[in-house]
């Protein structure tokens, strides 16, 4: 009695058991990660077949499923996207840092643009007829001028240095150096029977300052103090240089040396020195001295081409007379007017360099007073 009880007690509970496994709710797996669906090609429309599919289920005593299937014709399969990977920065060990130029989020490093500056155009014409009365500035030109006249002989060189200080304002330097001439010509004696002449280079003693300033672009203003060492003298010399330039090939100009007074015993002469010694004699002697020149002078070139220049000039050289008459230094003690009339060539060897010979009279009364004349220039 009492097994037939345990055998059916312990039936019920294999029952019971059995039931409450069957009704407990079965563990579901974890969904497989589905990568996204490509894009439709354009014109196939929405994703097909979502109608088409069928449920099917089924439950039973060893566990329940279900699943849900769909198809049709669309395609919702897709490849994975690949990651997108940085670029390494090109300084990985951080040699190139620079701790004076931070460059950080927020802070990115712009450009600096060089702001072009407008230079100043200091171009000097190779042409003689297109070059300005003045310098430009900034540029030097060192020059000298070596001349003679062959009866009754005698010659004279002069340095001659200019600078620009402005486009319109020029400083100019001048030292005669040397002289040759016949020394009776300058105590009178010259052409005395039994006096033969006696020709030496006499060292100069004569310089002088100029300035001149451009007031348009044809005229200009200059003025000068030419000084003599031994005696002391010097002068005031004035100057109204003009120069008009006609195309490119033609150019007429003139009156740069004008005026030349006489401030203290005698105007200095940057020409001839004998003048100066025919001065110094005078002052020497108590002699009269001539009061200065007047000169008027007028000068054209011709630019044959860009290097090659034709150059005249022609004028009149007016003794101003002594203070109470008599002769006057500078004109080897003869008064009166002379004509003087010059013409020759200049060529621009290079566009700093000019070289130029010229033949002409310095008075066209003495034709003794031909020679000739060498010009070099050279700019910096």
């Amino acid at each position: 009695m009492s097994l037939r009880r345990l055998i059916s007690i312990l039936g019920v509970s294999f029952l019971v058991t059995g039931s409450l496994v069957a009704a407990a709710p079965a563990k579901k797996k974890a969904p497989t990660p589905v990568a996204p669906a490509k894009e439709p090609a354009k014109g196939s429309g929405a994703t097909k077949g979502a109608g088409s599919g069928s449920a099917t289920g089924g439950g039973g005593a060893g566990g329940g499923s279900g699943a849900a299937t769909g198809g049709g014709s669309g395609d919702t399969a897709g490849s994975a996207v690949q990651p997108i990977e940085d670029t390494p920065p090109s300084d990985m060990q951080g040699t190139n840092e620079n701790p004076d130029d931070p460059h950080g989020v927020g802070m990115e490093k712009k450009d600096i643009v060089a702001v072009p500056v407008a230079k100043k155009v200091t171009a000097y014409p190779t042409e003689e007829a297109l070059r300005p009365i003045t310098l430009p500035a900034n540029m030097s030109e060192v020059s000298i001028a070596p001349h003679m006249q062959f009866s009754p002989f005698q010659s004279s060189d002069a340095l001659h240095a200019r600078y620009g200080i402005t486009p319109k304002v020029q400083v100019g330097l001048t030292y005669l150096f040397a002289g040759i001439y016949d020394s009776h010509i300058v105590d009178g004696t010259a052409g005395m029977p039994g006096v033969n002449p006696t020709y030496k280079i006499h060292s100069g003693k004569a310089f002088g300052v100029d300035v001149t300033v451009l007031l348009q672009n044809w005229i200009g203003v200059r003025v000068g103090v030419p000084f003599y060492v031994s005696p002391v003298a010097f002068s005031l010399e004035l100057g109204a240089p003009i120069k008009f330039t006609f195309g490119d090939k033609y150019a007429i100009g003139g009156f740069d040396d004008l005026l030349n007074i006489t401030l203290d015993r005698f105007a200095p002469s940057f020409y001839q020195d004998i003048y100066n010694a025919i001065g110094a004699e005078n002052d020497r002697t108590h002699s009269q001295q001539s009061r200065g020149h007047l000169r008027f002078s007028l000068y054209g070139v011709y630019q044959q081409s860009p290097q090659l220049a034709i150059i005249g000039r022609v004028g009149l050289d007016n003794d101003l007379g002594a203070a109470s008459g008599g002769g006057g230094a500078g004109t080897a003690g003869n008064t009166g007017t002379a004509t003087f009339i010059r013409a020759g060539l200049q060529y621009t060897v290079r566009r700093y360099f000019d070289a130029g010979l010229s033949l002409g009279w310095d008075d066209l009364a003495t034709l003794g007073s031909f020679g000739p004349r060498l010009n070099l220039a050279l700019r910096i």
